[in-house]
């Protein structure tokens, strides 16, 4: 068990989301990451999943027994993923329990030993890897910023330097990380302090922080 969990800092600033349903990764469309696209949003809308692979990557535990309603905007995006899982002749396996999808930097996660999407709103839009739940929770608070000259610490899409920042981390602050941690890099899944209480979140490298 690790005694302490520390971090590094991160200066460069928050990277924005400009598109509702984003594509995954690198931008390339494959069969897999139109299918969690798709998927995802029916999940947003509320959809239930009946599927082995859809019970593993999305959550029912917030679906709804009604149709999901779904604006203009996601049915013009739903018809373009149809059109180019036509083209593609895309045939992915409902029976299996997970995906893994091309990233940026590597490779994305989805369904069993990985997180699922129904817990992140947003998630495919921040997130470069996925880490592995370990099914045991730890914590500690954020302490000592100032004697380094910074102001917060960067979370990051995926567990290196160069994944781009995507949040970030204040003095004070009690993270809670319920995932396997990759070399001295850690996943933040929840965040308590001040009037701040913030989940999906992201990586982080070790630094300060006391448990």
């Amino acid at each position: 068990m690790l005694k302490y969990l520390v971090f590094i800092i991160g200066l460069s600033p928050v990277a924005g989301v400009s598109q509702s349903f984003p594509v995954l990764g690198s931008g390339l469309e494959s069969c897999e990451s139109l299918w969690v696209e798709r998927n995802q949003i029916l999940n947003e809308a509320g959809a239930c999943f009946s599927s082995p692979l859809g019970n593993a990557v999305f959550d029912n535990g917030d679906c709804v027994p009604t149709p999901p309603v779904l604006s203009e905007t996601a049915l013009n995006r739903l018809a373009q993923i149809g059109q180019a899982e036509a083209a593609r002749q895309c045939a992915i396996n409902p029976d299996r329990e997970s995906l893994t999808v091309n990233g940026r930097y590597g490779a994305l996660q989805f369904g069993k030993n990985g997180l699922t999407l129904g817990r992140w709103a947003g998630a495919l839009a921040s997130l470069d890897v996925f880490p592995r739940r370990i099914g045991r929770g730890r914590s500690c608070v954020v302490d000592g910023l100032e004697a380094d000259g910074a102001s917060s610490l960067a979370l990051r899409s995926g567990p290196d330097v160069r994944y781009p920042q995507i949040g970030r981390l204040l003095s004070g602050e009690r993270v809670f990380s319920s995932a396997e941690c990759l070399g001295r890099w850690c996943f933040a899944d929840e965040v308590q302090g001040g009037n701040r209480q913030i989940a999906s979140l992201g990586w982080f490298h070790v630094k300060w922080c006391r448990p």
